[in-house]
This record gives C-alpha cells, structure tokens and sequence, in this order.
C-alpha cells in the first residue's frame, strides 16, 4: 500500500481524509470559523489566504495557535485557478515566498500554472522549510481526457510535489468517469494524488474518489471554497459507509510509505 505520513496522519490508507477550508475575510470573521469548524470532522484545514482581507503572515501565528496540532494547508488561489487573488505570476512568487519564509505550517498549495521554474523555487524553499507540497491544477470550464489529466498529474510529480492535485469541472457523466479513471491510473503509478469533479454532477467523485485513489476530499464547514463541497460532517458519514472495509490506519513507521517532507 502506498501512503504518505503527514505528521500522524496516513494519506492514501484508509478513508480520504477530509480538509476543511477557512475562508474568513477578516480577522473576527476566521476566528467565528476556526471556533465552529474545530468541531467537525476535519483531519486537516486549509487557510484560503487569497480570502483574507488582512496581512496573512500577521494573522498566520493565530491560526496555527487556533489549530493546535490539526495540519494547516495554505493556499493562495488565483484568479485563473478559481481564487480571488488577482496576481501577476511574479506577485504570486513573491507573496508565496514570504508565507513559505514564516513557516509553522505543515503544507503549502502551489499552482503548476504559475510556471515551472517559478515552482521549482517555490518547493525549493518549501523544503527548507520542512513543509510539503501540494501541486494544484484546476479547470473550471471542462474535463479534459483521462490521458491528459493522467499525464499532469504524473508530470506533478516529477516535478517534485509531494501531493499532485487536479480539479475538473465535468458536464457529463462520462466526464466523471474520466476524472476517476485517471486518479486511478495516476496512483497506481505514483501513489497518493487529489482530484474531484467539481459542481453538483461531480459530487460522486469527493465521496468515492479514495476507491480510486484519491486520499484528500474537501468538506465545507461554515462557508464552501469550490462548487460541490458536501458539509463536512454529511462527507464524513458517507465516506465511511462508501469504504466500510478499508484498511484502519496503522501507528506511522509501519507499511509502505514516507514522509511527505524528506
């Protein structure tokens, strides 16, 4: 069984483990959030940074103190990738940097769309820093052929990500099909990936995507961060009863793996 420690969790064994995302505009906003989604059934967050209105890297010891030992996944989403970040790949290096050069957390989302070599520095530091890497790619106009998506997600981890992630926006059911598909092939060559369908169609694809390989699922607390998140607590109920017999997770050090960060 291929799986990743990410600090005690085991991503790729047993049930996919459920990210809650916060995405507070403001400092009073966050806290209400992290309050009420510390409650749920969340194995790990993550901070929708390009959601916040303040200074992140101010706010980001609060959170990670708010969190206590749950992993946090920061994220600035772009426009181009469904964000709200409006930056240039320039800005969105160098804000990146800055969030990577505070540290504390325990993964960093980067956009393969931001360019290769801007990725390279990016997981360059992320590394030095002890974090791992999500490597993210999202389409919110179409999925394209399993071909393609097996291939991205193969090229992702060539490139070094810990976490290779793709999300498609699907219009038929075949194109669900597809995604699913090529998370199957995808991890079965390179191990734990992250993809979903997006929007109501795709919703089969966030509560069965761990049968085919799929070791994260986003699940909304108090507000959603893309089209066809189930409510977090609703994800967790169903994912266990979709996966009845997986394997319970083991003490991390046993089975195949390793670590997401060397």
């Amino acid at each position: 069984m291929h799986y990743q420690n990410l600090q005690d969790l085991r991503l790729g064994e047993g049930i996919p483990k459920i990210c809650v995302p916060l995405t507070g505009h403001g400092m009073p906003a966050l806290l209400s959030e992290l309050q009420q989604a510390l409650a749920l059934p969340a194995d790990l967050f993550e901070w929708r940074m390009d959601c916040f209105f303040g200074d992140p890297l101010a706010a980001l010891p609060t959170v990670l103190d708010c969190l206590g030992e749950k992993p946090l996944l920061c994220t600035l989403r772009t426009v181009g990738e469904g964000g709200s970040a409006a930056l240039t790949p320039e800005e969105y290096e160098r804000q990146v940097s800055g969030v990577l050069a505070q540290g504390g957390f325990a993964l960093v989302d980067i956009e393969l769309s931001c360019g290769e070599e801007r990725v390279q520095r990016l997981q360059s530091l992320a590394r030095r820093q002890g974090i791992g890497v999500v490597l993210s790619k999202h389409d919110f106009a179409k999925t394209p052929p399993a071909e393609e998506i097996v291939a991205t997600l193969l090229h992702m981890k060539e490139l070094g990500a810990d976490l290779p992630k793709y999300a498609v926006m699907p219009h038929t059911p075949e194109d669900v099909l597809a995604l699913l598909d090529a998370t199957l092939r995808a991890s079965r060559k390179v191990g734990p990936v992250i993809t979903m369908s997006m929007g109501e169609l795709g919703k089969l694809s966030r509560v069965s995507g761990g049968v085919f390989g799929s070791c994260v699922t986003f699940g909304a607390g108090q507000n959603a961060s893309a089209p066809g998140q189930l409510d977090a607590e609703d994800l967790r109920a169903i994912l266990e009863d979709v996966q009845p017999h997986a394997r319970a997770e083991q003490p991390a050090g046993t089975g195949e793996g390793k670590e997401l960060v060397p």
